[in-house]
């Protein structure tokens, strides 16, 4: 079945929301387990049993380095290809981890549930992870999967810093905790790079999604910090939810000097100048419209950097 642009923004818009949704306070990392395992920061090097506490709230133990892997989320496909342990994922969420090009390989085992995100739990038993990967959602298939005794950690980013915490935490229960030092490492120069090279700040709105109405992102949410990094003042600085709608008259009114989208939601420039009100945006008005890969400031992973460098660029454009 082909997948429209159309259902690509509503799978975007339906997981942002579930993120957003199940998302909470990042947790406090766990001191030694009950069975005596050592705790994520107790040790650079701590050898198995390694125990977290991911964030949902659960302490998870892995009792031995994984060798059978299982990412439930294309960002988390990313972070274990980037730490070089590509080749111990025997399963991914479904068409959307395509990248790098070897995940697309990998055996799909979502689709399944309500809405066709959820895993399908028979399919995960068979492929015998040992470690679940995952981001916040899916209560019920998680208690499930740990009733069946497979470590499931789940990590959600709420913006970049914690970003780095979980690529972090990623390394510890893979054995990888070098692998991931030096990838955060790596992210934070490139990050301070396109941070040094603002000019001055612009005032900007980003475009979740567009039907009836339009989605967009609030404060506490992973794109807004990218927005901030990147230079931008978004002028839904007072939104009251992480994803609200805005109306037409409201953004007329904020006058954002750069609208930003992505192909998910808009086809084309001109297109977005057609819709009812649009002409009266200031950035709209000015041409000052700007497409974004999501895959770069959508997808919590490490190429978050380059999606840092696309924003900043944009806006730099409109400067000109």
């Amino acid at each position: 079945m082909r997948t429209t642009r159309s259902t690509l923004g509503i799978a975007l818009l339906c997981l942002l929301l579930l993120a957003a949704a199940c998302a909470g306070d990042e947790p406090a990392a766990s001191p030694t387990g009950a069975d005596g395992s050592v705790a994520i920061g107790a040790t650079s090097d701590p050898g198995f049993p390694v125990t977290i506490t991911d964030d949902d709230g659960f302490e998870v133990t892995v009792p031995e380095e994984p060798q059978r892997i299982v990412t439930f989320a294309p960002s988390m496909t990313e972070i274990v290809f980037a730490l070089g342990l590509g080749e111990r994922i025997v399963g991914v969420s479904g068409p959307f981890d395509d990248f790098p090009a070897d995940a697309q390989g990998i055996e799909q085992v979502g689709g399944a549930g309500e809405f066709g995100v959820d895993p399908n739990l028979e399919n995960v038993i068979a492929l015998e992870p040992d470690l679940f990967l995952t981001i916040a959602g899916g209560d019920p298939w998680k208690e499930q999967l740990r009733d069946l005794g497979v470590p499931v950690v789940t990590l959600n980013a709420t913006d970049f810093e914690d970003l780095l915490d979980d690529i972090g935490k990623v390394g510890v229960v893979t054995a990888a905790a070098e692998e991931a030092e030096a990838l955060v490492s790596q992210m934070v120069a490139q990050a301070d790079a396109v941070a040094a090279a603002v000019p001055q700040r612009t005032t900007c709105f980003f475009e979740v999604y567009f039907a009836q109405s339009l989605t967009t992102v609030g404060p506490n949410t992973f794109v807004y910090d990218l927005l901030e990094r990147a230079g931008c003042d978004p002028v839904t600085a007072d939104a009251a939810s992480d994803y609200p709608e805005w109306s037409v008259d409201e953004l007329v009114a904020d006058a954002p000097a750069v609208y930003l989208v992505t192909a998910e939601s808009a086809k084309s420039v001109e297109q977005i100048a057609r819709r009812p009100g649009f002409s009266g945006i200031e950035a709209v008005a000015n041409g000052n419209v700007a497409f974004l890969d999501p895959d770069l400031v959508t997808r919590p992973g490490p190429r978050v950097v380059d999606g840092l460098a696309q924003i900043s660029a944009a806006l730099s454009a409109a400067e000109d």
